[in-house]
């Protein structure tokens, strides 16, 4: 079996990766069985440059109307990095798109000032597996973000991808990116989507609205500029 392994310095939602690391042991099984949902490949794109997976229209739903559709199970904390790095996020441990299993993290719209703001006035924290902390928003802040938009979503898929699942699910991508020695991008910017492919780590499936595809692109390209320097 494939050993967990992400690359956080290549991934837009670092903060939220964090959560993939800590041990299944921890998580318990849902208490109730979660709606159908579309498949990862199954994506809407609308002419306003937003799209829907999951039955989620990136940057227009809401976390209350994200919970209603994916149920109770869950997970929802700022998580902050070693490199200071923070991110809203909600995490399902146990989420299904049909046949399909994985974790599904959901990251939600919130400036830098907000969420150190929320920070502060947290009601635990932790620090987790990795050296990042786990902050448990006050009563007040998670009813205020109740109302806050989903911006994008990370799945890591239970079962194994290769490179002729990823090109048969979501056909050929319009561009391939080497980031690093043994991690491969498949980029589809009219979808939104970004299939990262690890050669010895779980592969990652990241969702963003297309307009906004430039979020998963900015990394690997100064990625890209720095190992041309350094050669």
């Amino acid at each position: 079996m494939k050993k967990l392994k992400i690359y956080l310095p290549i991934i837009l939602l670092a903060a939220g990766i964090t959560w993939l690391f800590l041990s299944s042991s921890l998580e318990k099984p849902p208490t109730e069985k979660q709606p159908l949902v579309s498949m990862p490949w199954q994506i809407e794109t609308h002419n306003n440059g937003t799209s829907t997976v999951f039955g989620i229209t990136l940057e227009q739903t809401t976390v209350e109307e994200l919970l209603n559709l994916l149920g109770p199970d869950h997970d929802i904390a700022i998580i902050s990095d070693q490199q200071d790095n923070s991110g809203l996020e909600v995490y399902y441990g146990y989420f299904s798109a049909g046949p399909i299993k994985g974790k599904l993290i959901a990251r939600i719209n919130a400036d830098d000032d907000t969420l150190y703001q929320m920070q502060a006035r947290a009601a635990s924290s932790e620090y987790i597996d990795t050296g990042s902390r786990k902050f448990v928003l006050a009563t007040a802040d998670f009813e205020q973000i109740k109302h806050w938009p989903v911006q994008s979503l990370s799945l890591v898929p239970a079962a194994n991808l290769d490179e002729s699942v990823i090109l048969g699910r979501f056909g050929s991508e319009a561009e391939r990116i080497h980031s690093q020695e043994g991690v491969e991008h498949f980029l589809y910017p009219e979808k939104g989507l970004d299939v990262t492919l690890y050669s010895e780590g779980k592969e990652l499936l990241q969702y963003v609205a297309p307009r906004s595809f430039d979020l998963l692109t900015e990394p690997l390209k100064k990625i890209q500029t720095t190992d041309t320097e350094s050669n």
